[in-house]
């Protein structure tokens, strides 16, 4: 095939997925300001993820590795950070729910 189709192509189909994107963004916004009572538990959800990942940067060193600069040190520590507090709480839902079932 010619490069020029190809090129047209790949420009088309990255329009398309940023109007889906944006469709899907704004289809679930004006979905959670109809029905603001059953989205307060995934605002409180988004709420400590961004918590979780403000706290895990700002504890993450910006000491700089090789040919990273101290920022992109800092966010990829903060990164590795808040993946390991994710698994953690992940791994202890994990468990409560395992013994809670005992207590039935």
């Amino acid at each position: 095939m010619n490069e020029s189709v190809i090129n047209i192509a790949m420009f088309v189909t990255y329009g398309l997925l940023a109007i889906a994107a944006l469709a899907a963004l704004i289809f679930s916004i004006v979905h959670m300001v109809g029905n603001i009572r059953k989205a307060v538990p995934t605002l409180i959800g988004i709420g400590v993820l961004v918590v979780i990942i403000l706290f895990s940067y700002a504890i993450a060193t910006s000491e700089a590795y090789e040919t990273a600069t101290p920022t992109v040190s800092q966010w990829v520590g903060g990164g590795i950070h808040a993946t390991m507090i994710l698994i953690g709480l992940g791994v202890l839902a994990a468990i409560f729910t395992e013994v809670s079932k005992y207590f039935r």
